[in-house]
């Protein structure tokens, strides 16, 4: 659903970092999750083509529902206003859920944090890394349990390639939140970048517990695997990421390597060709390249008689 979607409550305050949840039941009990900004905007990416009801409860006002039909367009826009609940026994928080206790200790994160928080993730947007620290930095002083801070504050540092001050930030993130799925899923890329593979794949293994769908997880882990000599285990996970997103170009280098190993040189040039064609220019093509052209002479040589 795209476009600006806007919510506030009935006294006009814009009703930020509340949880809003949709559904389909046509398109395979399609569900999502997302929260509000400070300003109380929402946005839900991605979503296919379907009708789908929109649902928050639980959190202190009345609860709202309303039915949202994309089926002829990715465009929607929804206007809400949340009336506050006066009941004494409103709840002030979602149901229990697969996010339930993140959304508690996020509900707790005083206002100023919040505003550091979305300040860096500006700074990140607009490429400003040092500016994006600095308001992170402080999100936290103002809360120590800020987990999503330490992600995207390790997140910038792996940007960057400072993995020894990224690594710590990372692990803190898992530490405070275990749900934070992406932060072990950052924290395995880390790990892999230095070579910690073992360390790596505890880390990426417990991500895609929580995120079992994860293209990403997938390839990393194959990628540990790999380096850690567990080329069985590894070459599941290379495909599994493929299944999961086709132009996943790097896992076809690894099943490429996988294909070598079996002696199957037809199998592993199909793979590396696949790779320079999905990632002409990417981190690997000068190695695949090369690999490609001493596959086609070695074939080519095996054609000709003796």
């Amino acid at each position: 659903m795209g476009g600006i979607n806007a919510s506030n409550y009935d006294d006009g305050r814009p009703a930020d970092h509340v949880i809003l949840r949709i559904r389909s039941d046509l398109v395979t009990a399609y569900q999502a999750e997302v929260s509000t900004d400070v300003q109380g905007k929402f946005d839900f990416d991605g979503l296919p083509d379907s009708r789908f009801h929109l649902t928050i409860e639980g959190q202190g006002f009345v609860p709202y529902e309303n039915a949202i039909d994309i089926s002829m367009s990715k465009m929607a826009y929804e206007m809400i206003t949340l009336r506050l609940n006066k009941d004494p026994d409103a709840k002030p928080v979602p149901p229990e859920g697969p996010k339930g206790k993140l959304n508690a200790r996020i509900a707790q994160i005083p206002p100023q944090a919040l505003r550091e928080f979305d300040l860096g993730k500006e700074s990140m947007q607009a490429k400003d890394r040092p500016g994006s620290l600095e308001h992170f930095l402080k999100a936290i002083d103002l809360y120590p349990n800020y987990a999503e801070a330490y992600q995207l504050m390790g997140v910038v540092n792996l940007e960057t390639g400072k993995f020894a001050d990224a690594e710590p930030q990372l692990a803190k993130a898992t530490e405070i939140e275990p749900k934070l799925t992406t932060a072990f899923f950052a924290l395995g890329i880390c790990r892999n970048q230095m070579a910690k593979y073992a360390e790596a794949e505890t880390a990426l293994a417990r991500g895609l517990e929580l995120d079992p769908n994860s293209a990403d997880g997938h390839y990393h882990i194959a990628e540990a695997y790999w380096n850690l000599g567990r080329f069985d285990d590894s070459e599941p996970h290379a495909r599994k990421s493929l299944e999961l997103k086709p132009d996943m170009a790097p896992a076809h280098v690894l099943l490429g390597n996988s294909m070598l190993r079996k002696r199957n040189a037809p199998g592993a040039l199909k793979e590396f060709k696949e790779y320079l064609r999905l990632a002409p220019q990417g981190e690997f093509a000068v190695g695949t390249r090369a690999a490609v052209e001493r596959l086609e002479k070695g074939l080519q040589q095996a054609k000709q008689p003796k």
